[in-house]
């Protein structure tokens, strides 16, 4: 297992899954990206700045 920041936001690497949580730096659930590839994705729609706001 591996703990890395994107910023202000925490990630845990498992190597024993793609699956990557992704928390902000104080605790709060961001959500569960289902690969590497895509915490940037998921980071950017809880930011209020990917496609689900764009939906809206």
């Amino acid at each position: 297992m591996l703990l890395d920041r994107y910023g202000p936001y925490a990630v845990i690497f498992d190597a024993d899954t793609d699956a990557v949580p992704v928390f902000t730096e104080y605790g709060v659930w961001v959500g569960l990206a289902a690969s590497p590839d895509s915490i940037d994705e998921l980071i950017g729609v809880f930011e209020g700045r990917g496609q689900a706001a764009e939906s809206t």
